[in-house]
């Protein structure tokens, strides 16, 4: 904070001034002009060749703002003056020099396989060093049933524990702040539940679902409405669906079939009604449910998989790839 003290019989500060330098992309730089006489004042300033101005009249303790809106980002030499003429008839001027800086957002993540949600725990990476970080864990009906508040020593990379009563995460609201008390947000949605269902019967080489087997994608589509109702208030439910094939025929070819049917049937939850984004993919044989040798045919291998979730499913076992196709 600096002030300006003009020469008259009240020997007060004239008008003091205190400047926000640093902020983030999307927000602007200013300084705050606290009047402790009445008058009027003129500000003019130059930043980044940009030119900012202020000419108002003033009251004792009515502040006013300039803000340096429209700066790029990096740092930036802001020059110019102050001038104050009182309603006593003293006056004052004042040049203005400071330094103002556009910093880019701050950013937050959280790697897949560094998030544990049994262990109420997780390794946070920040593209600044942070000083705190602030959790929450949303739960069902946007109950928190987590936190955390943790005082870090100017980190880029910190685990990052939390409290929590029973219940599944839908959410995990991560905020970070940097030794500017500049701040960046994170929101995770590592939920996700696989329906369970007893799986579509396809004619040998074929994709299409017939009559006879809808009810079987009906029950599964009972139990996807009963999890949309519970949970979809908070996230934005997307639905996954994984096809998979036996070892009988040319890899190549279970392949093209396994996404055929993946397709069928996320195509048949589209018509029946499910309205957010849809996503399938075929592992044909590289994820089978039992092992068996080339050329055996195995029913149970003959499957699909069907995951609601907010973020699309992380990599394993049963989901060795991820090449998801949206389904328009």
């Amino acid at each position: 904070m600096w002030a300006l003290i003009l020469a008259s019989a009240l020997a007060q500060d004239a008008i003091s001034m205190s400047a926000v330098r640093q902020v983030q992309a999307g927000q602007s730089p200013s300084i705050t002009f606290t009047p402790g006489v009445s008058g009027q004042i003129d500000v003019s300033l130059t930043c980044a060749g940009k030119r900012f101005g202020l000419s108002e009249a003033i009251q004792p303790g009515r502040d006013q703002v300039l803000t340096l809106a429209g700066l790029p980002t990096g740092t930036h030499r802001c020059a110019g003056s102050l001038s104050l003429r009182a309603d006593d008839g003293s006056t004052g001027q004042m040049p203005l020099n400071l330094d103002v800086a556009i910093l880019a957002p701050l950013s937050l993540s959280v790697k897949a396989d560094e998030l544990d949600l049994d262990g109420h725990s997780l390794w946070l990476e920040s593209s600044r060093p942070l000083t705190h970080v602030s959790l929450e864990a949303i739960g069902e009906g946007g109950k928190v049933i987590g936190d955390a508040s943790v005082d870090l020593d100017h980190m880029l990379r910190a685990e990052i524990p939390w409290s929590q009563l029973d219940g599944d995460v839908l959410q995990l609201r991560i905020v970070g702040t940097d030794q500017s008390s500049l701040k960046g947000e994170l929101v995770l949605s590592p939920w996700s539940y696989a329906i369970p269902h007893e799986d579509v019967v396809f004619a040998s080489g074929k994709h299409d679902i017939v009559g006879a087997e809808e009810p079987k994608l009906e029950s599964a589509w009972t139990d996807l409405q009963a999890v949309k109702k519970r949970f979809g208030d908070i996230v934005e439910m997307q639905l996954f669906v994984a096809g998979y094939t036996d070892t009988v025929g040319a890899a190549s070819s279970n392949q093209a079939l396994s996404e055929r049917r993946a397709r069928a049937i996320a195509s048949w939850f589209r018509s029946r009604g499910f309205s957010g984004a849809i996503w399938y993919q075929g592992f044909g044989e590289d994820a089978l449910a039992v092992g068996t040798p080339d050329n055996t045919d195995e029913a149970a291998n003959r499957r699909a998989l069907y995951v609601v979730a907010a973020e699309r499913p992380p990599i394993s076992t049963e989901l060795p790839r991820s090449s998801w196709k949206k389904l328009p």
